[in-house]
């Protein structure tokens, strides 16, 4: 096995001077010497002893990651964010699904403590830290698109009032007055936060709120599908339909279509989430991008923060998505917008509908 005196001495230089260099240490050491130890490590294949220099520096270099549901293409997307920057600046990160077993994550999170980690992320939890915070030991941690109502200073969330007045403030500018509006259950944060988004916009350019057209869903293609009828038997039915995600936006279209309707033309429809369904439907879905990628970068960039000068955020970041104008809103600049150009260009690894992979550094962006 190859040791650090081994380094040292292919180097020329001390032991003392490989281990400051190999565990990033702010001892000033010059850059030709730095450049010999590094060259010297890599040659030899050498790989540092993250237990013993934990034992050393009190410090692992691994970050626990909770996620609470693995099958969520949303948290995986996160997690690429915070990856990004955590394993540029030395970070390891433990992700860890929590079963959906009661107080579980407080289960996990005492796991995670026995591997020594630095601090914790917790990835689209229904749990309040609170439930485990008295378990942490002072660790720092933050949340990535938290999932229950409470606030909490430490999260990462997605601006979706501002995200759903970017698809309803673009309907009205298509001079669109009557907009019927498709919620997703209640139980969800972002459900509460999207209908706001739709009300206050209404309400902010003189429009006034019908009741009738508000209904709430279960984010399903069959939800979008019933109420999209149910709206078009109404005596005075909507001109345009939000939906809170793309998802029971192609139902919308799809009931639209099936009454012999055509979309936009006879009734606009808007989703959210930038979903896959979105760039395959025809037509193609205008829709909020959300900027998961981001927010995973973000609350990586706050951990570090919190693990390396203590700096507690004063309140929770929201990060604002993008309008994707599409077909079916009727907008000029979404004519030109086909499938056709989404799957002939499309990669295994392509979310968003600029036709942009991962590996360009774009971000790709879901949600329900």
């Amino acid at each position: 096995m190859v040791t650090i005196r081994d380094v040292a001495e292919l180097a020329g230089v001390s032991i003392a001077t490989v281990s400051r260099v190999l565990s990033k240490s702010d001892y000033p050491v010059s850059h030709d010497t730095r450049q010999k130890i590094i060259n010297a490590a890599k040659e030899l294949g050498y790989s540092v002893n993250r237990a013993a220099q934990s034992l050393r520096t009190d410090r692992s270099s691994v970050i626990g990651v909770i996620l609470e549901n693995f099958t969520s293409l949303w948290g995986s997307l996160i997690i690429r964010g915070l990856q990004d920057v955590l394993h540029r600046n030395g970070y390891f990160c433990l992700v860890v699904n929590i079963p959906w077993e009661i107080h579980s994550q407080a289960k996990v999170v005492q796991e995670l403590l026995g591997h020594s980690v630095d601090g914790f992320v917790f990835v689209e939890s229904w749990h309040h830290v609170s439930e485990s915070r008295a378990m942490l030991s002072g660790k720092p941690y933050t949340i990535v698109h938290r999932l229950f109502h409470q606030t909490d200073v430490n999260s990462v969330i997605p601006d979706e009032i501002y995200n759903t007045t970017l698809v309803v403030n673009h309907l009205i500018k298509m001079r669109h007055q009557r907009i019927g509006y498709i919620s997703g259950p209640d139980k969800y944060f972002s459900s509460r936060e999207r209908l706001i988004g739709y009300l206050q916009t209404l309400e902010s350019m003189g429009l006034s709120v019908d009741k009738t057209l508000i209904r709430s869903g279960r984010w399903l293609i069959p939800d979008g599908y019933r109420i999209a009828q149910e709206f078009m038997a109404l005596s005075k039915p909507p001109t345009a339909i939000v939906a809170a995600n793309d998802l029971m936006a192609y139902g919308a279209i799809l009931a639209i279509q099936h009454q012999g309707l055509r979309v936009p033309d006879d009734i606009a429809v808007v989703g959210y989430d930038n979903d896959e369904v979105a760039n395959l439907s025809n037509p193609t879905i205008t829709t909020v991008s959300l900027p998961l990628f981001e927010m995973g970068q973000v609350a990586a960039t706050n951990l570090m923060n919190q693990m390396n000068d203590g700096a507690v955020p004063f309140e929770e970041i929201r990060i604002k998505g993008e309008l994707m104008v599409r077909q079916s809103c009727g907008a000029p600049e979404g004519k030109n917008i086909l499938a056709a150009n989404y799957i002939r260009n499309s990669t295994v690894e392509q979310f968003d509908g600029r036709d942009q992979a991962v590996q360009t550094g774009e971000s790709p962006w879901i949600e329900p």
